[in-house]
């Protein structure tokens, strides 16, 4: 398991993660945060390495 250098954590990438466990949808999740779908998208994708 590779170490994570906690001070480089976007924040905002935390509460978009936290948005798309509570919603279990995109499309919901993103309306909750105020974004497109598609914006919504590529955070999940920054979330998952």
């Amino acid at each position: 398991m590779r170490e994570v250098d906690l001070r480089r954590i976007d924040l905002n990438l935390l509460v978009a993660l936290e948005a798309l466990l509570d919603e279990k949808n995109v499309t919901r999740a993103a309306s909750r945060l105020g974004m497109s779908q598609p914006a919504a998208s590529r955070l999940a994708a920054r979330v998952t390495f």
